[in-house]
C-alpha cells in the first residue's frame, strides 16, 4: 500500500508551477498512466481479496462498503496486510470476518454523548417573553 502510495505521491502539489491552486497540471500522457497504475492496483487489491475471503465473506465486506465505505477499505487494507505477512492461512470464511469485525468496532467504539443546555420546553417558553 506504502508502494502503491509512493509511485503516485510526487504528481501533485509540486510548487504550485504551471497549476492551478498550487498543483501541477499533468498532460494526458500523464493522467492515463497514473489512471493505468490505479486501476492495475485495484485489480491486485481485488485479486487479493478473492484468494483470502470466501465468496460469503466477500459478499459481506461488499455490503458494508455500500454502506461505509472507509470502514469496508480500513478492513480490506488489514486483510491484505495481514496476508502479504503470511498471517493468514487459507481462506477466511463469513464467521471469521465477522468476529474480526466485531473487534474492530469494540476498539474503535466511541461514545456519543449528547447534552443539551436547556430542555425543550424551556426554549420555547423563552420565546414567547
Amino acid at each position: 500500500m506504502a508502494q502503491l502510495r509512493g509511485k503516485g505521491g510526487g504528481q501533485a502539489g509540486m510548487g504550485g508551477v504551471g497549476g492551478y491552486g498550487g498543483y501541477q497540471q499533468m498532460d494526458p500522457e500523464q493522467q492515463k498512466a497514473q489512471q493505468e497504475r490505479q486501476k492495475a492496483a485495484e485489480d491486485q487489491r481485488t485479486q487479493i481479496l478473492k484468494a483470502i475471503l470466501s465468496p460469503q465473506a466477500r459478499e459481506r465486506l461488499s455490503n458494508i462498503a455500500m454502506v461505509k465505505k472507509d470502514k469496508a477499505r480500513k478492513v480490506e487494507d488489514m486483510l491484505i496486510m495481514n496476508a502479504q505477512r503470511g498471517a493468514i492461512g487459507g481462506q477466511i470464511d463469513e464467521a471469521q470476518l465477522i468476529e474480526m469485525l466485531e473487534s474492530i468496532n469494540e476498539q474503535t467504539e466511541k461514545e456519543t454523548k449528547v447534552s443539551r443546555l436547556l430542555p425543550p420546553v424551556a426554549v420555547s417558553s423563552l420565546r414567547g417573553r
